[in-house]
């Protein structure tokens, strides 16, 4: 009998409810029951089962670092940070541009001292001159420079009046460089100006200059207007300070122009720039008295002291008539054993045309010679041992024919000594004149046989 009630679990599955003797289906035989007994719950320790089953243990997770955070953040909000940066750019580039270079570049440009260390003025025309400079510019930054018209101007006159301007060339500056205009024909613009500034460089040891201009800068692809306003010192004439005769001797017979003397002077230029100036024929004084005039051809001055070839005209005939007041003139001069002698500007010629701006400077300038006695009297005297078929004594014969310069020279020396001897002194030249000046001619001719053996 037990064997007919066996259960058959072959066929067994798991969602079918468990048989038992109650019925093949659950308590009752009622299928509805079965599913009843069915959802009761498990046992725990089949539900601990099943669970260790089904599911695993998850593993720790590590803390991220900052890196993995920035990237983690950036990854989410990126597309904020490229608006943000859009934005950045549209404002800072046109400042870049606009602003913060082109201040960058004025301000290399203005702190740059520009110095003239070289250079020269040369007269062409009453119109024109041939202008080179020489300075240089030291920049932080490697840049080139377009070509720049630069105005010269006096800087104290109210308002711009540029009197020449020069154009400068293109350049590529980095670091210390050069700069250097060479022999550029410019015209004058303002002769009134230029007439100020040359006088300036006459009368004073150093002259400003300035110019002004407007150029551009490149960096590179970057480019940038830059204001170019320089105002430097240059040394200059300081009235030509050391100016000198260092020569002169008489010609005679004179030439059919009236030469009759010639020499040597010295034309010292303690400036900066060479001068040239052509032709330069300068007025000798003594005193109020005009001597002669001499010329001197082709005058070019570089820095330092320049000996020139000057020939001329002594006014013998001047000298003879006006001898009290040119010794009155030397008295300070003679006590020192010196003679001296003024020199005026005359005229300035250049290609046979007058130049204005010169004439107007030197014709109203007065430089001074001082000349040791026994320097001029060893040059006058040498006149006649180096050639010449003139003597001294022909000479006095010649110039005077009679007493009457010595005369002149013994009463100037009559009225101008001590009044204790004015009255030993006021014997008439007649009586002792001849005889003087057979003296002086004896005593010349015997100094000249003298030096002649020399």
């Amino acid at each position: 009998m037990a064997s007919a009630f066996r259960e058959d679990v072959s066929h067994y599955e798991h969602s079918s409810p468990s048989a038992s003797v109650h019925g093949g289906r659950g308590v009752g035989g009622d299928g509805g029951a079965g599913e009843r007994a069915s959802d009761a719950p498990l046992r725990p320790s089949d539900e601990v089962s099943s669970t260790s089953h089904v599911q695993e243990k998850a593993p720790a997770v590590a803390p991220l670092n900052k890196k993995q955070k920035l990237k983690r953040h950036c990854g989410r909000f990126w597309w904020w940070y490229l608006i943000g940066l859009i934005i950045f750019l549209a404002i800072f580039l046109p400042i870049l541009f606009l602003v913060i270079i082109p201040a960058l570049v004025q301000r290399i440009i203005n702190d740059q001292p520009m110095p003239v260390s070289g250079g020269a003025f040369i007269v062409l025309s009453p119109d024109q001159l041939n202008v080179s400079i020489t300075t240089t510019l030291d920049t932080p930054l490697p840049a080139d420079i377009d070509p720049v018209t630069l105005f010269m101007y006096n800087k104290d006159t109210p308002t711009f009046s540029p009197f020449v301007n020069v154009t400068l060339p293109p350049l590529h500056v980095d670091g210390q460089t050069e700069i250097v205009i060479t022999d550029q024909t410019v015209t004058i613009t303002n002769e009134t100006e230029l007439i100020t500034w040359f006088g300036q460089v006459f009368d004073q040891p150093k002259v400003t200059l300035s110019t002004k201009g407007d150029t551009t800068v490149r960096l590179g692809k970057l480019h940038s207007s830059a204001h170019i306003e320089k105002t430097v010192e240059v040394d200059s004439l300081n009235k030509l300070s050391g100016f000198g005769i260092e020569h002169m001797q008489l010609m005679l017979p004179a030439l059919d122009n009236g030469t009759n003397i010639h020499g040597t002077l010295n034309l010292p230029n303690w400036g900066a720039l060479a001068l040239g100036i052509g032709n330069l024929s300068l007025n000798l004084f003594a005193g109020d008295v005009r001597l002669g005039l001499i010329t001197v051809y082709d005058v070019l001055l570089p820095h330092g002291n320049n000996s020139k070839y000057f020939t001329g005209e002594l006014f013998l005939d001047v000298l003879l008539q006006n001898f009290g007041a040119i010794l009155t003139s030397q008295e300070d001069a003679l006590n020192n054993g010196n003679i001296q002698i003024d020199a005026t500007g005359n005229a300035t010629v250049v290609n046979g045309e007058h130049i204005r701006y010169i004439e107007a400077i030197l014709n109203n300038r007065r430089v001074t010679s001082i000349i040791p006695v026994t320097k001029l009297l060893g040059d006058l005297i040498s006149s006649f041992t180096n050639g010449s078929d003139v003597s001294i004594p022909t000479l006095i014969d010649d110039i005077f024919g009679n007493s009457t310069f010595i005369e002149e020279v013994l009463t100037h020396w009559n009225t101008t000594g001590n009044n204790t001897t004015a009255t030993k002194r006021s014997l008439p030249f007649a009586r002792r004149g001849p005889g003087a000046l057979s003296l002086l001619k004896l005593g010349m001719k015997m100094g000249t046989k003298w030096l002649a053996t020399i």
